[in-house]
Parts: C-alpha cells; sequence; structure tokens
C-alpha cells in the first residue's frame, strides 16, 4: 500500500505538544507550519491571518488619516546641543506653552528674526520656530521695565 492510497484522517492535538495532526495509515503528519512576520503560524490560519493584519493596517491607515495634525516643533534657547527642540510637557517652564513667551500681553518691541540670541550658548540666530518668537519678534523684548515706565511719566 502506497502512502497517497491512503485517506488522511481528521485533524487532532497531540497532547503532548499541543501541536495538530492526522494520521495517514499508520503515519503521523503534523500540520505544516508557516514563518510569517517572525513568528509560525499553522498553514490552516495563514489566511485569517492576513485578513486580520490587512484589516488592522486599514484601521491604522484610517486613525492616522483622521488624526489631528501634531503641532508645529519649536525650538528653546535655552537648550544647547544637536537637538533644541522643546520638550514640551517635560520642561518646568511649560503649561500649554512657554510660560517665558507668556510674561506679557504686549507684542514685542521690535523685529529680532536674525539677530544675536544672548540666551543660546551657541549664540544662534532668532528664529520663527523658537518658543519665544511671537508674529514679529522675541516676546522678551515686550517686557516693559522701571526705566519705560519712569520715561512715561515724565
Amino acid at each position: 500500500m502506497r502512502y497517497e492510497d491512503e485517506n488522511p484522517g481528521e485533524w487532532q492535538v497531540d497532547p503532548k505538544t499541543g501541536e495538530r495532526y492526522r494520521m495517514i495509515g499508520r503515519i503521523k503528519e503534523y500540520e505544516l507550519m508557516v514563518r510569517v512576520d517572525g513568528i509560525e503560524i499553522p498553514q490552516s490560519q495563514l489566511a485569517d491571518y492576513h485578513k486580520r493584519k490587512k484589516e488592522a493596517e486599514q484601521a491604522r491607515r484610517e486613525a492616522t488619516k483622521n488624526a489631528p495634525p501634531p503641532p508645529p516643533r519649536k525650538n528653546c534657547p535655552l537648550a544647547d546641543g544637536m537637538n533644541t527642540d522643546c520638550t514640551n510637557e517635560k520642561c518646568a517652564l511649560y503649561l500649554n506653552g512657554c510660560t517665558l513667551a507668556r510674561l506679557t500681553d504686549r507684542p514685542p518691541a521690535k523685529a529680532t528674526e536674525g539677530l544675536q540670541c544672548p540666551l543660546s550658548k551657541y549664540r544662534f540666530k532668532c528664529r520663527t520656530d523658537c518658543a519665544l518668537y511671537n508674529k514679529t519678534g522675541c516676546t522678551l523684548t515686550a517686557i516693559k521695565t522701571e526705566s519705560e515706565d519712569n520715561n512715561e511719566q515724565i
């Protein structure tokens, strides 16, 4: 009797290994395992795996498409090194934005873009993506000083 002539039996689970097998005559045939994305999947579950993976990918695309865009990145003039991005919630001066930028409600006293920043260790130039920049210049130039108060009284 040849192997091809035998009718395979029903799938069963091996109690020792937990793997599926079926008997073909006196031969125990284990289910083919396929390695996909670094995990082994029984061949009988491969189509279902691909279907779930495709659905999850589609759901991820929909979620990212409907997500609001991230807020624009701001640079901190007090940070040094290669990455000067604002650390947001990790910073002690951050509260829905840089608190230094909200010291006053007045507009900047002058246009500061391109001028040397005195806060930067490496003397970077004032940029529009700075956390302290507000429309026309650095918000720190809008802070009213005592000498300005005295000049107004004269």
